[in-house]
């Protein structure tokens, strides 16, 4: 719901044939209609954080901050219609990694299974990248925007700073974000396998 009320926020359709028509494309879960549509809402927010880098004192102060958040996102959201098993990983910079369904129900079935192949080999690696690269799911955090805590699309700091606090002691070097995602994804995994063990 934020972002779809973000998207129309940024829409500014007047006519046909507007840039911003295509904010308006969205359902309020926002899911882009297409890829087509998904790279015309990437480009428009390219212009609109030019509009802001270029006048801003018209904007609030975290309106980047917010645009980047968005463009995130969208980058990372299915298309509408797919049903292609992502899930979320939600962390915390105190350290917590978890994860659920889109809509906050537990993992099951092949997506459960294949979580809990990233504990049960000596190298993780290969396990954890097949979740990245079939699921994607997305990482989430609860961050003060605006003075109010909302749940959204973690960036890249934000990943690499929880990954410090789990796994400060290792001699991983966490500056890269494919390698911080790999780690969260063995954490999610690791937090899940202690859960049902606890049940």
């Amino acid at each position: 719901m934020e972002a779809y009320e973000y998207a129309a926020s940024w829409g500014s359709f007047m006519r046909s044939g507007d840039p911003g028509a295509c904010m308006y494309g969205f359902d309020s879960d926002c899911r882009p209609q297409s890829e087509e549509h998904r790279q015309d809402v990437i480009n428009h927010m390219n212009r609109c954080r030019l509009m802001v880098t270029e006048r801003p004192e018209d904007f609030d102060a975290d309106e980047l901050e917010k645009l980047e958040a968005f463009v995130e996102f969208i980058t990372k959201r299915n298309i509408e219609g797919q049903t292609d098993g992502s899930f979320i990983i939600e962390i915390s910079v105190c350290g917590s990694v978890t994860c659920c369904t889109e809509d906050g129900n537990d993992l099951e079935a092949e997506t459960l299974s294949d979580m809990k192949d990233c504990n049960r080999s000596g190298d993780a690696e290969p396990a954890c990248q097949y979740i990245l690269d079939n699921y994607k799911p997305e990482f989430r955090i609860v961050r003060r925007v605006s003075d109010v805590y909302q749940n959204v699309v973690a960036s890249k700091e934000e990943k690499l700073q929880v990954c410090r606090e789990l796994y400060g002691g290792c001699d991983t070097n966490f500056s890269e974000e494919d390698n911080a995602n790999l780690y969260l994804v063995w954490a999610a995994a690791s937090n899940l396998e202690a859960m049902q063990e606890a049940k």
